[in-house]
């Protein structure tokens, strides 16, 4: 069931899909969404062995985001493999500089080579980095995110979302307006009553964008070169000897999971123990979390592509073994699933609250409250969570 691929103490699980169920296939016609898993591709480009590259793209726009996401997915980790030394002095420094420097190559790579499909088009990357001695290092543009979970930290997501929802971004993108001859821009909602939102350049042509960094959207990027940006945030450093589970997805993965309240690393560990028993619980657990998201598919709330990685690090373990240490603070589906365990999965999600589901709170009523002349777009949440915001000197 679905893609696997097993390497030196890894399990790796492959989910992607078109929306509506999953279906394990990674080649279903115009899916917007790609992934890539490398093995040793840093001794083929760099001599650098013993690298392993992971990769979640998820593409956007009017035409070419199935292109773009698959030229993504095949560029970016044969440039960050091409910038691993072979015998680096600081492995953490130079994984981050290959990072870096992959991602300019590869937006490069864009312009000169998909300059026209990449206009109106873009496409978000998530990608993990293994290195020789376990040093895990993730990075990201855009809104697809990463989670691990480990014996000290059970679920954490690991990276951030760059979107208007977001502090750090959204200071960016103030900061960005106040310089001069700085585009003005303004935030929308994406819906009546929705509460995710996106921004827009003004007086400008340009659609609607949910996140704040991205490959290609070069209309955009020459309107308002500072705005958004391909320039990747990188995590710290991890040791994967400490880490039980990295998963790397998609947002219609993560919009899905959000009716339950709970990161995919929650969900797929519920399950595996709930059939730790079987012959292949992590196979099990894959399966539960199809079904899951394809539950909500059904309702009509999300029908984003869903593409998803599941990376078990054995650690010197056998998977039975892996299983019941890394499921020992799990919780059991029914604690928090919303629908009863003998009802049929086709049912509809129609008892989740408005507030599961994203619908919007309140409008702001404070006065001071100014992100770029918006305010009625934020909850009053929202505006007590931002409203101390400073802006510093340009």
């Amino acid at each position: 069931m679905g893609g696997l691929q097993r390497r030196e103490g890894l399990v790796v699980k492959i989910l992607c899909s078109k929306f509506g169920p999953l279906n394990f296939s990674c080649n279903l016609i115009e899916t917007e969404d790609s992934i890539s898993v490398h093995f040793e591709l840093g001794n083929e480009y760099s001599q650098a062995k013993e690298y392993y590259i992971f990769g979640v793209y998820d593409g956007h726009g009017v035409h070419d985001a199935s292109k773009i996401s698959s030229q993504c997915s095949e560029h970016l980790p044969v440039n960050i493999a091409k910038n691993l030394s072979k015998k680096p002095r600081n492995k953490e420094e130079d994984i981050k500089n290959a990072i870096r420097k992959g991602f300019a190559e590869t937006e490069q790579y864009m312009k000169s080579a998909l300059v026209k499909e990449a206009q109106d088009s873009g496409c978000t990357a998530l990608v993990a980095v293994l290195g020789p001695s376990k040093e895990l290092i993730i990075a990201n543009i855009g809104d697809s995110p990463g989670f691990i979970s480990s014996n000290e930290v059970f679920s954490h997501q690991v990276t951030s979302e760059h979107d208007v929802h977001n502090k750090a971004e959204i200071l960016r993108l103030r900061q960005q307006k106040k310089e001069k001859d700085g585009v003005g821009f303004s935030i929308y909602r994406l819906a009546p009553g929705r509460r995710e939102k996106s921004w827009a350049l003004d007086n400008t042509f340009s659609r609607g964008m949910q996140f704040t960094r991205s490959f290609g959207d070069f209309y955009i990027k020459k309107k308002a070169p500072k705005s958004l940006i391909s320039e990747p945030e990188i995590t710290e450093k991890y040791d994967a000897s400490d880490i039980n589970l990295l998963v790397l997805c998609s947002d219609g993965i993560t919009n899905r999971l959000r009716a339950y309240k709970r990161m995919p690393t929650q969900v797929l560990l519920s399950y595996i123990k709930k059939h730790i028993n079987k012959k292949d619980p992590l196979e099990e657990a894959c399966h539960e979390l199809v079904k899951l998201c394809d539950l909500v598919s059904q309702s009509g709330y999300c029908v984003d592509d869903m593409s998803i990685l599941v990376i078990v690090f054995l650690n010197n373990k056998s998977l039975k073994q892996w299983c019941e240490d890394a499921t020992k603070r799990a919780e059991k589906p029914e604690d928090w699933l919303l629908y009863k365990q003998h009802q049929r999965y086709e049912e509809d999600i129609s008892d989740i609250s408005e507030e599961d589901l994203g619908v919007e709170s309140p409008k702001s009523t404070i006065s001071n409250f100014d992100i770029y002349d918006t305010s009625n777009q934020y909850s009053i949440e929202e505006a007590e969570e931002f409203d101390d915001m400073t802006i510093p000197d340009i």
